[in-house]
Protein backbone atom coordinates (compact mmCIF):
# COMPACT_ATOMS: atom_id res chain seq x y z
CA UNK A 1 0.00 0.00 0.00
CA UNK A 2 1.31 3.45 -0.88
CA UNK A 3 2.38 5.53 2.13
CA UNK A 4 0.69 8.90 2.50
CA UNK A 5 2.99 11.88 1.91
CA UNK A 6 2.90 14.72 4.45
CA UNK A 7 2.31 18.21 3.13
CA UNK A 8 5.16 20.73 3.43
CA UNK A 9 3.37 22.58 6.27
CA UNK A 10 2.79 19.39 8.26
CA UNK A 11 5.06 20.67 11.07
CA UNK A 12 2.26 22.98 12.19
CA UNK A 13 -0.25 21.43 14.57
CA UNK A 14 -3.85 21.46 13.42
CA UNK A 15 -4.73 22.97 16.81
CA UNK A 16 -2.03 25.66 16.85
CA UNK A 17 -4.52 28.52 16.93
CA UNK A 18 -6.50 26.70 19.63
CA UNK A 19 -3.35 26.57 21.78
CA UNK A 20 -2.24 30.14 21.18
CA UNK A 21 -5.76 31.32 22.06
CA UNK A 22 -5.10 29.69 25.45
CA UNK A 23 -1.80 31.59 25.93
CA UNK A 24 0.45 28.73 24.83
CA UNK A 25 4.10 29.59 24.30
CA UNK A 26 5.06 27.77 21.09
CA UNK A 27 8.53 26.35 20.39
CA UNK A 28 10.10 24.17 17.71
CA UNK A 29 10.37 20.53 18.78
CA UNK A 30 11.30 17.61 16.53
CA UNK A 31 10.39 19.68 13.47
CA UNK A 32 7.00 20.72 14.89
CA UNK A 33 5.69 23.89 16.51
CA UNK A 34 4.55 22.68 19.93
CA UNK A 35 3.13 24.26 23.11
CA UNK A 36 5.91 24.59 25.71
CA UNK A 37 3.56 25.80 28.44
CA UNK A 38 0.35 27.76 28.92
CA UNK A 39 1.65 29.69 31.92
CA UNK A 40 3.34 27.91 34.83
CA UNK A 41 4.83 24.55 33.87
CA UNK A 42 5.02 23.63 37.57
CA UNK A 43 1.29 24.26 37.93
CA UNK A 44 0.65 22.14 34.83
CA UNK A 45 2.85 19.35 36.21
CA UNK A 46 0.99 19.28 39.54
CA UNK A 47 -2.39 19.33 37.78
CA UNK A 48 -1.47 15.99 36.20
CA UNK A 49 -0.21 14.56 39.50
CA UNK A 50 -3.28 15.71 41.47
CA UNK A 51 -6.14 16.10 38.99
CA UNK A 52 -6.13 15.70 35.20
CA UNK A 53 -4.44 17.37 32.25
CA UNK A 54 -4.71 17.41 28.45
CA UNK A 55 -1.82 17.03 26.02
CA UNK A 56 -1.81 17.62 22.28
CA UNK A 57 0.76 15.11 21.05
CA UNK A 58 -0.40 15.07 17.45
CA UNK A 59 3.21 15.35 16.31
CA UNK A 60 3.62 11.61 16.96
CA UNK A 61 3.69 9.28 13.96
CA UNK A 62 1.14 6.54 13.30
CA UNK A 63 1.54 3.58 10.94
CA UNK A 64 -0.94 0.83 10.07
CA UNK A 65 0.74 -2.51 9.36
CA UNK A 66 -1.57 -5.05 7.74
CA UNK A 67 -1.39 -8.27 5.76
CA UNK A 68 -1.08 -12.01 6.26
CA UNK A 69 2.58 -11.85 7.36
CA UNK A 70 2.32 -8.73 9.52
CA UNK A 71 3.11 -10.59 12.72
CA UNK A 72 6.14 -12.32 11.21
CA UNK A 73 7.46 -9.00 9.95
CA UNK A 74 6.88 -7.19 13.25
CA UNK A 75 8.45 -9.99 15.26
CA UNK A 76 11.62 -9.46 13.24
CA UNK A 77 11.81 -5.70 13.76
CA UNK A 78 10.40 -5.38 17.30
CA UNK A 79 11.96 -6.65 20.53
CA UNK A 80 8.73 -8.08 21.98
CA UNK A 81 6.98 -11.30 20.90
CA UNK A 82 3.68 -10.36 19.29
CA UNK A 83 2.49 -13.97 19.47
CA UNK A 84 2.10 -13.29 23.19
CA UNK A 85 -0.01 -10.17 22.64
CA UNK A 86 -3.80 -10.46 22.33
CA UNK A 87 -6.20 -8.46 20.17
CA UNK A 88 -7.00 -5.16 21.86
CA UNK A 89 -3.72 -5.06 23.78
CA UNK A 90 -1.07 -2.33 23.58
CA UNK A 91 2.60 -3.08 24.26
CA UNK A 92 5.73 -0.99 24.64
CA UNK A 93 8.54 -2.14 22.37
CA UNK A 94 11.79 -1.10 20.73
CA UNK A 95 13.22 -1.17 17.22
CA UNK A 96 16.93 -1.98 17.29
CA UNK A 97 19.72 -1.85 14.73
CA UNK A 98 22.12 -4.73 14.10
CA UNK A 99 24.35 -3.52 16.96
CA UNK A 100 21.44 -3.58 19.41
CA UNK A 101 21.15 0.22 19.55
CA UNK A 102 17.63 1.63 19.73
CA UNK A 103 16.31 3.30 16.57
CA UNK A 104 13.01 4.13 18.29
CA UNK A 105 10.76 3.18 21.18
CA UNK A 106 7.05 2.90 20.50
CA UNK A 107 3.68 1.48 21.38
CA UNK A 108 2.26 -1.26 19.18
CA UNK A 109 -1.51 -1.86 19.21
CA UNK A 110 -2.73 -5.29 18.08
CA UNK A 111 -6.05 -4.93 16.26
CA UNK A 112 -5.93 -8.50 14.92
CA UNK A 113 -3.32 -11.01 13.84
CA UNK A 114 -3.17 -9.28 10.48
CA UNK A 115 -3.49 -5.63 11.54
CA UNK A 116 -1.44 -3.48 13.93
CA UNK A 117 -1.31 0.24 14.71
CA UNK A 118 2.14 1.57 15.62
CA UNK A 119 2.76 4.92 17.32
CA UNK A 120 6.34 6.21 16.94
CA UNK A 121 8.29 9.28 18.03
CA UNK A 122 7.82 12.40 15.91
CA UNK A 123 11.54 12.95 15.31
CA UNK A 124 11.90 9.39 13.99
CA UNK A 125 8.73 9.06 11.93
CA UNK A 126 10.33 9.38 8.50
CA UNK A 127 13.46 7.34 9.29
CA UNK A 128 11.49 4.53 10.96
CA UNK A 129 8.99 4.43 8.08
CA UNK A 130 11.81 4.11 5.56
CA UNK A 131 13.50 1.41 7.67
CA UNK A 132 10.29 -0.60 8.03
CA UNK A 133 9.38 -0.32 4.35
CA UNK A 134 12.79 -1.64 3.33
CA UNK A 135 12.48 -4.73 5.53
CA UNK A 136 8.78 -5.34 4.83
CA UNK A 137 9.46 -5.95 1.14
CA UNK A 138 10.27 -9.56 2.06
CA UNK A 139 6.89 -10.10 3.72
CA UNK A 140 3.23 -10.18 2.67
CA UNK A 141 2.27 -6.98 4.46
CA UNK A 142 1.88 -3.28 3.83
CA UNK A 143 2.69 -0.16 5.83
CA UNK A 144 0.45 2.89 5.60
CA UNK A 145 1.57 6.17 7.12
CA UNK A 146 -1.52 7.57 8.88
CA UNK A 147 0.33 10.39 10.63
CA UNK A 148 -1.51 13.02 8.63
CA UNK A 149 -4.89 11.36 9.21
CA UNK A 150 -4.95 11.41 13.01
CA UNK A 151 -4.39 13.81 15.84
CA UNK A 152 -3.44 12.41 19.24
CA UNK A 153 -4.85 13.90 22.46
CA UNK A 154 -3.78 12.45 25.80
CA UNK A 155 -5.66 12.88 29.09
CA UNK A 156 -3.59 12.02 32.16
CA UNK A 157 -3.96 12.17 35.93
CA UNK A 158 -5.60 10.43 38.92
CA UNK A 159 -9.02 12.00 38.19
CA UNK A 160 -8.93 11.28 34.47
CA UNK A 161 -11.46 8.45 34.46
CA UNK A 162 -13.92 10.45 36.57
CA UNK A 163 -13.54 13.56 34.40
CA UNK A 164 -13.94 11.66 31.13
CA UNK A 165 -16.86 9.52 32.31
CA UNK A 166 -18.75 12.68 33.26
CA UNK A 167 -17.90 14.34 29.95
CA UNK A 168 -18.17 11.55 27.39
CA UNK A 169 -20.75 9.12 28.83
CA UNK A 170 -18.68 6.18 27.62
CA UNK A 171 -17.63 3.07 29.54
CA UNK A 172 -13.92 3.93 29.60
CA UNK A 173 -13.42 1.87 32.77
CA UNK A 174 -13.85 -1.28 30.67
CA UNK A 175 -10.54 -0.53 28.93
CA UNK A 176 -7.77 -2.14 30.98
CA UNK A 177 -4.37 -0.50 31.27
CA UNK A 178 -2.25 -1.07 28.18
CA UNK A 179 -5.36 -2.01 26.18
CA UNK A 180 -7.48 -0.11 23.66
CA UNK A 181 -10.91 -0.07 22.03
CA UNK A 182 -12.55 1.51 19.03
CA UNK A 183 -15.23 4.00 20.12
CA UNK A 184 -17.52 6.37 18.24
CA UNK A 185 -17.57 10.13 18.85
CA UNK A 186 -19.21 12.64 16.50
CA UNK A 187 -20.35 9.60 14.44
CA UNK A 188 -16.68 8.81 13.74
CA UNK A 189 -14.51 5.94 14.98
CA UNK A 190 -11.64 6.79 17.35
CA UNK A 191 -9.03 4.48 18.83
CA UNK A 192 -9.04 4.97 22.62
CA UNK A 193 -6.06 3.53 24.51
CA UNK A 194 -5.41 3.39 28.24
CA UNK A 195 -1.79 4.41 27.85
CA UNK A 196 0.36 7.45 28.60
CA UNK A 197 3.77 8.97 29.32
CA UNK A 198 3.36 10.53 32.76
CA UNK A 199 3.28 7.74 35.36
CA UNK A 200 -0.42 8.43 35.99
CA UNK A 201 -3.54 6.64 34.84
CA UNK A 202 -4.89 8.07 31.61
CA UNK A 203 -6.11 7.67 28.06
CA UNK A 204 -4.84 8.55 24.60
CA UNK A 205 -7.33 9.34 21.86
CA UNK A 206 -6.37 8.76 18.22
CA UNK A 207 -8.72 11.34 16.70
CA UNK A 208 -9.51 11.51 12.97
CA UNK A 209 -8.16 14.89 11.91
CA UNK A 210 -11.58 16.19 10.84
CA UNK A 211 -12.84 15.77 14.44
CA UNK A 212 -9.77 17.06 16.25
CA UNK A 213 -10.99 20.62 16.89
CA UNK A 214 -14.41 19.40 18.02
CA UNK A 215 -12.88 16.94 20.47
CA UNK A 216 -10.39 19.47 21.83
CA UNK A 217 -13.20 21.97 22.42
CA UNK A 218 -15.17 19.25 24.20
CA UNK A 219 -12.26 18.48 26.55
CA UNK A 220 -11.71 22.19 27.09
CA UNK A 221 -15.18 22.51 28.64
CA UNK A 222 -13.88 20.76 31.76
CA UNK A 223 -11.16 23.35 32.46
CA UNK A 224 -13.53 25.65 34.35
CA UNK A 225 -15.77 23.02 35.94
CA UNK A 226 -13.20 20.32 36.81
CA UNK A 227 -10.13 22.58 37.08
CA UNK A 228 -8.31 20.54 34.45
CA UNK A 229 -5.47 22.11 32.43
CA UNK A 230 -3.80 21.94 29.05
CA UNK A 231 -0.23 20.74 29.52
CA UNK A 232 2.85 21.75 27.52
CA UNK A 233 6.15 20.07 26.68
CA UNK A 234 7.97 21.43 29.74
CA UNK A 235 5.64 19.64 32.15
CA UNK A 236 5.51 16.58 29.90
CA UNK A 237 9.29 16.30 30.26
CA UNK A 238 9.33 16.74 34.05
CA UNK A 239 6.48 14.23 34.39
CA UNK A 240 8.26 11.57 32.36
CA UNK A 241 11.54 12.17 34.22
CA UNK A 242 9.83 11.67 37.58
CA UNK A 243 8.26 8.48 36.23
CA UNK A 244 11.56 7.19 34.86
CA UNK A 245 10.41 7.07 31.23
CA UNK A 246 13.07 7.39 28.51
CA UNK A 247 13.08 9.97 25.74
CA UNK A 248 14.64 8.86 22.46
CA UNK A 249 17.73 10.91 21.73
CA UNK A 250 18.50 11.03 25.45
CA UNK A 251 18.08 7.76 27.42
CA UNK A 252 17.74 5.86 24.15
CA UNK A 253 19.65 6.22 20.89
CA UNK A 254 21.22 4.11 18.13
CA UNK A 255 24.27 3.87 20.44
CA UNK A 256 22.33 2.95 23.61
CA UNK A 257 20.94 -0.60 23.78
CA UNK A 258 18.04 -1.89 25.93
CA UNK A 259 20.72 -3.27 28.28
CA UNK A 260 22.19 0.17 29.00
CA UNK A 261 18.72 1.68 29.22
CA UNK A 262 17.42 -0.88 31.73
CA UNK A 263 14.65 -1.92 29.33
CA UNK A 264 15.26 -5.64 29.03
CA UNK A 265 11.70 -6.19 30.32
CA UNK A 266 10.66 -5.01 26.83
CA UNK A 267 12.92 -7.53 25.08
CA UNK A 268 11.99 -11.17 24.42
CA UNK A 269 15.24 -13.11 24.08
CA UNK A 270 13.20 -16.34 23.94
CA UNK A 271 11.73 -15.66 20.52
CA UNK A 272 13.63 -17.08 17.56
CA UNK A 273 15.07 -13.85 16.23
CA UNK A 274 14.82 -10.09 16.03
CA UNK A 275 17.18 -7.48 14.63
CA UNK A 276 19.79 -6.72 17.28
CA UNK A 277 19.27 -9.91 19.31
CA UNK A 278 22.74 -11.34 18.72
CA UNK A 279 24.47 -8.09 19.66
CA UNK A 280 22.45 -7.80 22.88
CA UNK A 281 23.27 -11.40 23.83
CA UNK A 282 26.98 -10.74 23.23
CA UNK A 283 26.85 -7.76 25.60
CA UNK A 284 25.13 -9.86 28.24
CA UNK A 285 27.78 -12.57 27.94
CA UNK A 286 30.62 -10.05 28.20
CA UNK A 287 28.84 -8.29 31.10
CA UNK A 288 30.40 -5.04 29.96
CA UNK A 289 27.94 -2.27 29.29
CA UNK A 290 27.26 1.19 30.70
CA UNK A 291 24.02 1.92 32.56
CA UNK A 292 21.38 4.62 32.45
CA UNK A 293 20.83 5.69 36.07
CA UNK A 294 18.49 8.14 37.82
CA UNK A 295 19.81 10.85 40.12
CA UNK A 296 18.62 13.56 42.45
CA UNK A 297 20.74 16.70 42.84
CA UNK A 298 21.40 17.74 46.44
CA UNK A 299 21.68 21.45 45.63
CA UNK A 300 19.60 23.87 43.56
CA UNK A 301 21.66 23.93 40.36
CA UNK A 302 20.25 21.69 37.62
CA UNK A 303 22.72 19.41 35.80
CA UNK A 304 21.88 19.48 32.10
CA UNK A 305 22.44 17.18 29.13
CA UNK A 306 26.15 16.72 28.44
CA UNK A 307 27.37 17.75 31.91
CA UNK A 308 30.06 15.39 33.20
CA UNK A 309 29.48 13.02 36.10
CA UNK A 310 32.32 12.25 38.51
CA UNK A 311 32.83 9.52 41.07
CA UNK A 312 35.19 11.18 43.52
CA UNK A 313 37.76 12.61 41.07
CA UNK A 314 37.24 10.12 38.23
CA UNK A 315 35.13 10.81 35.16
CA UNK A 316 32.32 8.29 35.46
CA UNK A 317 29.71 9.33 32.91
CA UNK A 318 27.57 12.16 31.58
CA UNK A 319 24.08 13.58 32.02
CA UNK A 320 21.45 12.46 29.50
CA UNK A 321 18.48 14.50 30.78
CA UNK A 322 18.17 17.04 33.57
CA UNK A 323 15.28 19.04 34.96
CA UNK A 324 13.31 20.12 38.00
CA UNK A 325 10.97 17.82 39.94
CA UNK A 326 7.96 19.70 41.35
CA UNK A 327 7.13 16.61 43.42
CA UNK A 328 10.25 16.93 45.57
CA UNK A 329 11.25 20.54 44.72
CA UNK A 330 14.66 19.38 43.57
CA UNK A 331 16.64 18.88 40.34
CA UNK A 332 16.53 15.34 38.97
CA UNK A 333 17.77 13.59 35.85
CA UNK A 334 19.45 10.66 34.19
CA UNK A 335 23.06 9.85 33.45
CA UNK A 336 24.89 7.24 31.42
CA UNK A 337 27.35 5.80 33.92
CA UNK A 338 30.38 3.75 32.90
CA UNK A 339 30.21 0.06 33.72
CA UNK A 340 33.06 0.09 36.25
CA UNK A 341 31.33 2.77 38.33
CA UNK A 342 27.72 1.66 38.06
CA UNK A 343 27.82 -0.67 41.05
CA UNK A 344 29.50 1.72 43.49
CA UNK A 345 27.53 1.70 46.74
CA UNK A 346 28.56 4.96 48.43
CA UNK A 347 26.29 6.99 46.15
CA UNK A 348 25.40 9.71 48.62
CA UNK A 349 28.90 10.98 49.36
CA UNK A 350 31.06 10.43 46.31
CA UNK A 351 29.09 11.49 43.24
CA UNK A 352 29.11 14.92 41.60
CA UNK A 353 27.90 16.62 38.43
CA UNK A 354 30.02 19.35 36.87
CA UNK A 355 27.58 22.24 36.35
CA UNK A 356 29.36 25.14 34.64
CA UNK A 357 32.56 24.43 36.56
CA UNK A 358 30.84 23.79 39.91
CA UNK A 359 30.87 20.34 41.52
CA UNK A 360 27.26 19.68 42.49
CA UNK A 361 26.57 16.64 44.73
CA UNK A 362 24.11 14.08 43.40
CA UNK A 363 22.82 10.72 44.56
CA UNK A 364 21.50 7.85 42.47
CA UNK A 365 18.39 5.81 43.16
CA UNK A 366 15.00 4.87 41.77
CA UNK A 367 12.96 7.28 39.64
CA UNK A 368 11.19 9.75 41.95
CA UNK A 369 7.68 8.30 41.55
CA UNK A 370 8.94 4.84 42.54
CA UNK A 371 10.74 6.34 45.55
CA UNK A 372 7.52 8.05 46.63
CA UNK A 373 5.48 4.86 46.27
CA UNK A 374 8.05 2.96 48.36
CA UNK A 375 7.56 5.38 51.25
Amino acid sequence: MQALIKMPDSNKLTLEQFHTDRSAKMIDFSGWRMPLSYGSSVSEHMAVRENSGFFDVSHMGEFMISGTESIEFLNLVLTIDLNRVIDGQAKYSLICNNEGGVLDDLIIYRISRDAFLMCVNAANTESVLSYLQKISSDFECSIEDLSGNYGLLAVQGPRTLEVLQNLLSKDLASIKRMHFQEMKFFDTNFFVARTGYTGEDGYEFFVPIECLSLFAELLDQTCKVEKTKWIGLAARDSLRLEAGYPLHGHELSPEITPLEAGLMWAVSLKKENFIGKEAIIRKIELNSFDKVMYYKALDRRIPREGDKIFYENELAGSVLSGGYSPQISSPIGTALVKNQFAEKKDFATSWFADVRGNREPIEFGLPILKEIKKT
